[in-house]
């Protein structure tokens, strides 16, 4: 029977414990993240059962993302982009990707504090990530094309 204790690799950084799949920081600009940091506030704020998914998904992407000043990367997704990505290789769609959705905006506007959005920003084109829905389904979303603000 082999160790355990041989089996695991350690990384000099974590002389306590197993080595954790690295993750890689994510760069967002300083606004988006801030929005991000307001948006999660909110969440928290309403402790509506189904705002928990939506704070999740925040929390761990404000935890991955770096905020940059002066960022200017045409192919990630970032508020005011129009976006066309596709969900679980269904067909494409394009929305526009916004901080404050306002009411009645209609279709093709996608809130960044929605499940989608929050999962969106900060990916760049060709990426695909797991997608968490309300129904507490696991989804697939992949970025095809970005259209950076004006």
């Amino acid at each position: 029977m082999t160790n355990i204790c041989n089996s695991l690799s350690y990384d000099i950084r974590n002389q306590h414990g197993p080595r954790e799949r690295q993750r890689r920081h994510l760069v967002l600009p300083e606004a988006d993240h801030a929005q991000l940091q307001r948006h999660l506030e909110q969440c928290e704020g309403t402790q509506h059962p189904a705002w928990r998914l939506l704070a999740y998904v925040l929390r761990d992407k404000i935890m991955m993302t770096d905020p940059v000043s002066k960022l200017h990367v045409r192919d990630l997704v970032t508020g005011g982009c129009r976006v066309t990505y596709c969900v679980s290789n269904a067909e494409s769609q394009t929305g526009l990707l916004v901080h404050r959705a306002r009411s009645g905006a209609g279709s093709g506007v996608i809130p960044v504090a929605s499940l989608l959005g929050a999962t969106l920003i900060g990916m760049r084109a060709g990426q695909r990530a797991p997608l968490l829905c309300e129904d507490g389904s696991i989804m697939s979303v992949s970025v095809l094309d970005v259209m950076p603000p004006n």
